[in-house]
């Protein structure tokens, strides 16, 4: 794989160390996020969980007080204690995806800038970091919707409500963009596969050529 490396350009390793930076800046950022979330979800009172209501106004304060205004309320805040295992399990998965997801993304594409940064863009290690960015910006969405809704039937049983139902369609609606987004990201990976056949044929010419003359 050596001989496939070449010498980037000025340009080409000041993007590549400014996505490297910013990477590690992500992951910092999904760390804190991680925690503030698992924290605002398990509090003493219980699981707190957002569940659908009807419809109803509703007068509220905003900046500590300082401001009031009116609205139209259609999730509230719940706490329940005594939800079932396989609905705490759920929350907990959940969690964990909203974690890992983005750490597997954000790694992926540090890989691939490292790379660019020794000059070695038609690589295997690139089109599997592609490879991993796609099937988890394809699988993670949904398995994420599919858990929280476990997890929202879980707490609305709770509570007292009525057991829940399967996952609203507009749900997956809602995560399309991110869907086709790994599909474009596994096209990509597709044509790095193509261009490491192609590089690996010039090679293979370009030594023959060479014991030719």
């Amino acid at each position: 794989m050596s001989g496939l490396a070449t010498t980037p350009t000025r340009s080409q390793s000041a993007d590549a160390i400014t996505v490297i930076l910013f990477g590690a800046a992500a992951v910092i950022v999904t760390a804190i996020s991680t925690v503030l979330r698992v924290l605002s979800t398990f509090r003493d009172q219980g699981i707190a969980w957002s569940i659908p209501i009807d419809e109803q106004p509703i007068d509220a304060t905003v900046d500590s007080g300082a401001v009031s205004v009116q609205g139209i309320a259609q999730h509230a805040m719940v706490f329940a204690t005594g939800v079932d295992a396989a609905s705490t399990a759920a929350i907990i998965g959940s969690l964990a995806l909203w974690a890992i997801a983005p750490l597997i993304v954000i790694v992926g594409i540090m890989v691939v800038a490292g790379n660019f940064l020794r000059g070695r863009f038609f690589v295997r290690s690139n089109a599997r970091a592609f490879d991993t960015i796609g099937w988890t910006l394809v699988l993670a969405p949904m398995l994420i919707v599919m858990l929280e809704n476990v997890g929202l039937n879980g707490v609305s049983a709770a509570v007292g409500l009525k057991g829940g139902g399967p996952v609203h369609p507009i749900e997956f609606w809602s995560i399309v963009p991110i869907f086709a987004t790994g599909v474009a990201v596994g096209l990509i990976a597709a044509a790095f596969r193509q261009g490491i056949r192609l590089q690996k044929t010039n090679t293979a010419l370009e030594d023959d050529t060479r014991g030719l003359v």
